[in-house]
């Protein structure tokens, strides 16, 4: 999943036992018109990443988090900020 944080924001969100979006993750880009679906983190079936563009998210982030920590099938939003990997010492 290529990941390009000069155009986007990303967002994990990690889904209650009982949502309904285990069966058809996309529908979670419904929740608010700035988000899309980008897909499933990893072998994590109850996390999935989903985008919104860089112009959107600063005038509107607080409004798309409320939403999607309103929505009952999300347990948890959290925002993924780049960071640089840091090099290990080589001996």
């Amino acid at each position: 999943m290529e990941q390009n944080y000069d155009l986007n924001m990303y967002l994990a969100v990690t889904l209650a036992p009982d949502s309904p979006y285990y069966k058809s993750p996309e529908a979670l880009s419904t929740i608010h018109p700035l988000v899309t679906h980008v897909g499933q983190v990893g072998a994590l079936d109850d996390v999935q990443m989903l985008s919104v563009l860089k112009a959107g998210w600063e005038q509107r982030s607080e409004e798309v988090l409320a939403s999607l920590k309103a929505d009952r099938g999300i347990q948890r939003v959290d925002v993924q900020w780049p960071r640089q990997r840091s090099k290990r010492d080589e001996l």
